[in-house]
């Protein structure tokens, strides 16, 4: 049965509710508009994914404090539930990475200000709104900003918002904040630690002494990766190391590390990259440096590469530093990463939510780590402070009821297409590369790192995959005729089709496209995310846009 899609442009996939995180919005062309932020698209849009920027009752609750604090009409503010945003803010504005200068802000153009709403104490950044796409990067690479269910709790009393007897410009070092406050943590946070705990310990490959004490939960992906990035670079000085594809904030936050980021493109069999990353380590060795950490996507998005996660961990222990592997993309019901990962990061916004109605992320320390009992655990008893705002909380651990069972479809159904797919890739033809655990030469590693079987639950390959073409136009046909909702997001219970690379990586004014092109991140690519429709009609779907992407190329 064909699939039916009746939602309006800009709405979010069905049932449309005010949390949402999902944005539909068919046309390639759009997707370049919205990256380029045409009006045309943008003032369409009814629902996005709210670390994009402050949406929805984020907005209104901004407004209402730039009222209250008698902002100047050509100042907008950002709010946060931590200090730590106020010195996140000042390195961003400092930083030699925000250009044009039209956008670059100087420190004393940024304000400080702290708010009480509700029992809520808020840090605030104000800003000149003409310098809004130099200062927006704090909240969308931290993604520490307010959630839209912690501003729909704080609208209800905003009639009785405080402003706290602070006040600091950018030139003040240091900004002394008040007493500082943060979020309470409910039984759902424990709930949550106990269900993560619970998914590491269930048929692992290796047994670990993993408690739910070894769980921090954020508010999102981003945040998790912020928080740990920081904490990490307290332990050891040095690069940040990461392989392969990494998700474009991450880069932007690697970017800014004080002693540099090493990037290693290439990270498929043939690339040879463990040899590398081994020879830049000998480097800096014989430098007296060490690197701070290396991050790793496992597999990576989009690529799906499963780097050798078992020669890392060798040079991890060679060459002493933290081995942080995010697992979002295989997810904690496929894969076992702890036997080779220092940290394992997660967005638990994606398939572990499942329903695209909430943001949250995870940090899990392994305990058997070198660096856990002498750096890891001692530095985050003492700076890890609650941040996710317990609503959001309560309908994650909700979402996450059905993981399960949902992920043993979305692995059904992802793997069903992927063999379409496949069959279809021919040298001479259109479609010229299905992207996807077992059909790349890193599907030996990914299968390394699956959990055994039970009778309850069968290891698969997650929900993404990609699919490569010969050129932009057959990508476009192949797009535009595929019978999905269209959008950035994975993980969620419908299916998601967007031009990935074309979206994030293909604007030469933000980017090197032709560096992140090398390595496979081709604007002539289609990511998936698939959901938990029937089978049979993804199959369907599928089918009809690859028929007209053959046709359209056979005429042509």
């Amino acid at each position: 049965m064909p699939i039916n899609i009746n939602t309006e442009f800009g709405h979010s996939m069905p049932p449309e509710e005010d949390h949402n995180i999902t944005i539909h919005a068919p046309g390639w062309d759009n997707a370049i508009k919205f990256r380029n932020g045409d009006p045309s698209v943008l003032n369409k849009m009814k629902s996005i994914y709210p670390r994009f920027g402050p949406w929805a009752q984020a907005r209104h609750i901004l407004f209402d404090i730039s009222a209250k604090l008698s902002l100047p009409p050509d100042h907008g503010c950002l709010a946060f539930t931590s200090p730590e945003a106020f010195a996140y803010a000042k390195q961003f504005a400092a930083s030699s990475h925000r250009s044009p200068p039209e956008v670059k802000l100087e420190q004393a153009e940024l304000k400080f200000r702290v708010v009480d709403v509700g029992g809520v104490r808020l840090y605030v950044v104000v800003f000149p709104i003409s310098k809004f796409k130099g200062i927006i990067g704090i909240w969308q690479v931290s993604g520490t900003g307010i959630s839209t269910r912690l501003a729909e709790e704080l609208l209800k009393h905003v009639d009785e918002m405080s402003v706290v007897d602070f006040e600091a410009t950018g030139e003040t070092e240091p900004l002394i904040v008040p007493e500082t406050t943060y979020l309470a943590e409910t039984n759902a946070h424990e709930k949550l630690r106990e269900r993560i705990w619970a998914l590491l310990k269930r048929s692992p490959i290796k047994p670990t002494d993993v408690s739910p004490n070894d769980v921090y939960l954020y508010s999102t992906g981003m945040s998790a990766i912020l928080g740990l990035h920081k904490a990490l670079m307290a332990i050891q000085e040095g690069s940040v190391v990461a392989i392969g594809a990494v998700f474009h904030h991450t880069w932007n936050l690697f970017e800014e590390a004080p002693a540099g980021f090493k990037h290693f493109g290439p990270a498929d069999v043939k690339s040879g990259v463990v040899d590398k990353v081994e020879a830049y380590l000998i480097n800096e060795a014989e430098a007296g440096r060490r690197i701070s950490y290396l991050f790793v996507e496992f597999p990576s998005n989009p690529l799906e590469i499963s780097v050798d996660l078992k020669a890392l961990r060798e040079l991890a222990v060679k060459y002493k530093f933290p081995l942080v592997v995010d697992e979002t993309i295989g997810s904690f019901c496929n894969v076992d990463v702890l036997p080779a990962a220092d940290v394992v990061i997660t967005s638990l916004t994606k398939s572990f939510s499942g329903y695209a109605n909430v943001m949250g992320g995870s940090v899990v320390l392994n305990p058997s780590s070198i660096f856990y009992h002498s750096a890891l655990k001692p530095t985050f008893m003492t700076t890890y402070h609650n941040e996710y705002f317990s609503g959001d909380a309560s309908r994650l651990l909700s979402n996450s009821d059905d993981y399960l069972s949902r992920s043993a479809i979305l692995n059904r159904n992802a793997l069903a297409l992927a063999n379409l797919v496949h069959s279809y890739c021919t040298p001479s033809g259109p479609v010229t590369d299905m992207l996807y655990p077992p059909f790349t030469d890193t599907a030996a590693s990914y299968r390394s790192f699956m959990r055994p079987a039970t009778p309850a639950f069968t290891p698969g390959y997650g929900c993404l995959l990609s699919i490569d073409f010969d050129s932009k136009d057959s990508a476009i046909v192949f797009y535009d005729a595929l019978n999905v909702y269209k959008g950035p997001h994975l993980g969620a219970h419908l299916t998601l089709a967007v031009p990935f690379n074309d979206l994030v990586w293909g604007d030469p004014t933000h980017c090197d496209v032709a560096y992140h092109r090398a390595y496979g991140l081709r604007t002539e690519q289609v990511r998936i995310s698939v959901g938990l429709e029937d089978e049979q009609d993804l199959v369907e779907a599928f089918k009809a846009a690859l028929h007209a992407c053959c046709e359209a190329a056979r005429k042509k």
